[in-house]
């Protein structure tokens, strides 16, 4: 990968990292918006709170998975730039359509398929 590609895909990571910064977590409701009641007054509003705060928790783990491989992919940009855009397994050059979509991408398609 020449060095306008690490240049264009430093920009992305940076901007996709201060997009999911700048949105942030999801609110995780409480079941209780009353001190002295118990739960949700009633059993579907209470599924319902149930299947909202799991969501919104697993949209959150997802959401810090993703600031996850944005941060390693910016570290690696910045300790190893002529390893960036190589495919951890099989160490070819991951296809730069891929890199445009996902630049934080670490795997080519086959690889990761394995």
């Amino acid at each position: 990968m020449d060095a306008r590609r690490r240049t264009a895909a430093r920009r992305a990571l940076e901007r996709l990292r201060a997009e999911l910064v700048r949105v942030g977590p999801a609110r995780i409701e409480p079941n209780r918006t009353d001190p002295a009641s118990a739960g949700v007054a009633d059993e579907d509003a209470q599924a319902l709170s149930e299947m909202l705060q799991v969501l919104a928790s697993q949209r959150n783990r997802g959401q810090a998975d993703l600031v996850a491989r944005v941060d390693r992919a910016l570290a690696k940009l910045g300790a190893a730039p002529e390893d960036f855009g190589l495919c951890e397994d099989c160490e070819e050059e991951i296809d730069p359509r891929r890199l445009a979509l996902m630049p934080y991408a670490t795997r080519c398609p086959a690889c990761q398929a394995a």
